[in-house]
């Protein structure tokens, strides 16, 4: 049986070295990125029913990758599994916040009053956005 291999980890170490070199990553590290990202959304973070917020994971990881990588990369420490950790952290990173906001970073909660046996509460709770409300009224 002949494994085929996604990448080479000697190649994007030898990219990430002429990256932080140029001072800018380069186009191989890019698509490496950007590739790993993609595989990662829809494997680990698989979601068929919501293409936007597997889309969304994306591009939170891409951009993290692309901002951070020069800061945190250090050379002969593998960069690939820089690249996949950072990639794992930031969709993991986005899932946790999508409890307090919708994909586009909208509050989703929010405090209200209620009127209990005549006192009046404040409690925290999510609430739904309906963008099709006002065919209702």
């Amino acid at each position: 049986m002949l494994l085929r291999m996604r990448y080479d980890k000697d190649e994007i170490e030898i990219e990430a070295v002429r990256s932080v070199e140029q001072g800018r990553l380069t186009n191989k590290i890019g698509r490496f990125i950007l590739d790993r990202s993609g595989e990662i959304a829809n494997s680990s973070f698989k979601s068929p029913e919501n293409p936007e917020l597997t889309q969304a994971l994306i591009d939170d990881a891409v951009m993290r990758c692309c901002e951070k990588f020069l800061h945190y990369y250090r050379p002969n420490e593998s960069a690939a599994n820089l690249i996949i950790s950072m990639i794992f952290s930031a969709m993991y990173n986005k899932m946790t916040s999508l409890n307090w906001s919708d994909v586009y970073g909208q509050k989703i909660s929010g405090k209200v009053r209620l009127v209990e046996d005549g006192d009046i509460v404040i409690k925290y709770v999510r609430y739904m956005k309906d963008d099709n409300i006002s065919k209702d009224l």
